[in-house]
C-alpha cells in the first residue's frame, strides 16, 4: 500500500516526459518537413513548439521557427505576406540568440540569414517603391533599418550606425504617401549627420518649418547652404524669406557677412547683388517695379558693384551678366514711364532731353551684359526653366534696343531666335 504514492509520482513524471517528447518529435517534424519542402505542416508544428513550454526554451525551436518563415516568404516574394513572414523570421532568429549565443556564427558568419533578412526588406522595399506601392516600401524600409540596429548592437562589426539610405527611403516613402510630418521626421535625422546625399532632404524641412518653427528653418537654411553651396534653390530661399519678413537689413548683414569672409564665393556675392537690386526696384503685387525707394540710387549703386564683382568671378556665367543687364534695362524702362507722364502734361523740354539721355545711357550699359548672358545660354542645346526664361527675356531686351537703334537686320535675326527658343527647353 505504501507503494501507491511512489507508482504515482512515477506516472506523473512519465506523463510529462512524454509530453516533451511529443514536442521533440514536433520540432524533428517541423525540420523534416522544411527540407521536404512541406511548409506549411512545419509552420503548424513549429508554432505549438514555440508555444509549449517544454520547447519554448530551446534556441533551436526558435531557429527553426525562423528558417520556415524565412522559406515561407522566398516561395512567393510578392505575395502580401512577404513582409509579415520576414518581420516573424527575424523575431524569431534573435529569440534564438538571446536563448544560446552559439548560433552566432549560425546565423551571422557562416549562413548569415539575418543578412540575408536586410537584403530581401531592401529588394521588397526598393520593388514596392518603383511600383509607386509607397505604403508596401515605407514598411519595408522601416524593417531595413530595424534588421541593421539590431546587427550593429551586436557589436560585432555588422550593421552601420545610422543606415543613412534605410532612412531616406523610409522618408522618401512616407513623403510621396502624402505623410509630410513623418517625412520631415526621417529626413531631420539625415540633417543631424549633415547628410549630403541629397539636397532635397531640406528643401523638404525648409517648407516643413517654414511657418511652424523659425528657430529650425533657420538652422536648417544655413546647413544647406554650407552644404549645396552651388544650389541657388537655397539661397533664393532665404531671399524670399526675409523679403517676406520685410527684414532686408538682416539678409543683407548676413550676405554681406559672407562675402567678407570669402571675398571669392561667386554665389554670396551674386545674392547680396540680388539683394540690393531687389531693394532699389521693389516689385508691387503685380510684380511690376513700384514706387522707388528714398535710396534708390545708393543701393543701385550697390548692386552695379556687386554685380561687377560677381562677373569678374566668373565672366561665363549668364546670371549675374543677365541680372546685371535686366536691371539696366528695367531703369531705362522706367524713365520711359516718367517721360510718357511728361509729355501727356507737355513738361519741361529741358527735362524730358535730361530723361531721354539717362535712358540711353541706361541702354547702353544693359547691351553688353544682356549680350552676353544671350551668347551663354544661345551656346547651350538646352536650357532649364530658369535659363529658358532669362534667355528669353535677354532676347527681347536686346530686341528693344536694336529697335530703338534702328538696326532691324539685328532685331530680325533675335526675333527668329526667339520664335525657336522653346526647342531648347529641356
Amino acid at each position: 500500500m505504501q507503494l501507491r504514492p511512489m507508482l504515482f509520482s512515477l506516472l506523473i513524471l512519465g506523463a510529462g516526459f512524454s509530453a516533451a517528447q511529443a514536442q521533440n518529435k514536433n520540432v524533428n517534424k517541423a525540420e523534416a518537413d522544411l527540407k521536404d519542402g512541406k511548409l506549411d505542416e512545419a509552420r503548424a508544428l513549429i508554432s505549438q513548439a514555440t508555444m509549449d513550454e517544454k520547447t519554448s526554451d530551446k534556441a533551436k525551436t526558435w531557429y527553426l521557427k525562423g528558417e520556415i518563415y524565412s522559406a515561407l516568404a522566398k516561395k512567393d516574394e510578392t505575395a502580401s505576406e512577404a513582409t509579415a513572414y520576414r518581420d516573424t523570421a527575424f523575431e524569431a532568429y534573435k529569440q534564438c540568440l538571446n536563448l544560446d549565443s552559439k548560433y552566432t556564427s549560425m546565423l551571422l558568419t557562416n549562413y548569415k540569414p539575418l543578412s540575408d533578412l536586410y537584403v530581401d526588406f531592401w529588394k521588397q522595399g526598393a520593388n514596392a517603391f518603383n511600383n509607386k506601392d509607397y505604403p508596401g516600401a515605407f514598411s519595408n524600409f522601416k524593417h531595413v533599418k530595424t534588421v541593421n540596429d539590431y546587427l550593429f548592437g551586436l557589436g560585432l562589426g555588422m550593421g552601420s550606425e545610422i543606415d543613412t539610405m534605410a532612412i531616406l527611403n523610409i522618408g522618401n516613402a512616407a513623403y510621396n504617401m502624402g505623410e509630410k510630418d513623418t517625412a520631415a521626421a526621417y529626413y531631420q535625422k539625415l540633417a543631424d549627420i549633415k547628410f549630403t546625399g541629397e539636397s532635397f532632404v531640406y528643401k523638404v524641412l525648409l517648407a516643413q518649418y517654414r511657418d511652424k518653427d523659425e528657430a529650425k528653418y533657420l538652422a536648417v537654411l544655413d546647413e544647406a547652404k554650407a552644404l549645396f553651396p552651388d544650389d541657388k534653390d537655397f539661397a533664393n530661399e532665404e531671399i524670399s524669406y526675409y523679403n517676406e519678413k520685410g527684414d532686408m537689413d538682416q539678409l543683407v548683414s548676413k550676405l554681406e557677412e559672407s562675402v567678407s569672409k570669402d571675398p571669392e564665393n561667386y554665389n554670396s556675392t551674386l545674392n547680396l547683388a540680388i539683394t540690393y537690386d531687389n531693394m532699389a526696384n521693389p516689385k508691387n503685387d503685380s510684380g511690376q517695379i513700384g514706387e522707388l525707394p528714398g535710396n534708390h540710387d545708393e543701393l543701385f549703386d550697390k548692386a552695379i558693384q556687386y554685380y561687377k564683382k560677381a562677373i569678374s568671378l566668373k565672366p561665363d556665367d549668364y546670371a549675374a551678366n543677365f541680372n546685371l543687364g535686366l536691371m539696366y534695362y528695367n531703369g531705362a524702362a522706367h524713365l520711359g514711364k516718367e517721360l510718357g507722364s511728361l509729355s501727356a502734361k507737355n513738361g519741361d523740354q529741358g527735362q524730358q532731353d535730361s530723361l531721354i539721355k539717362a535712358q540711353n545711357d541706361l541702354l547702353d550699359s544693359a547691351t553688353p551684359y544682356l549680350q552676353k548672358a544671350y551668347e551663354v545660354l544661345d551656346a547651350k542645346s538646352s536650357l532649364d526653366a530658369n535659363e529658358l526664361l532669362a534667355y528669353k527675356n535677354a532676347i527681347i531686351g536686346l530686341q528693344g534696343v536694336y529697335a530703338r537703334q534702328n538696326k532691324m537686320d539685328q532685331y530680325n535675326e533675335l526675333k527668329q531666335k526667339l520664335d525657336a527658343a522653346d526647342s531648347k527647353a529641356q
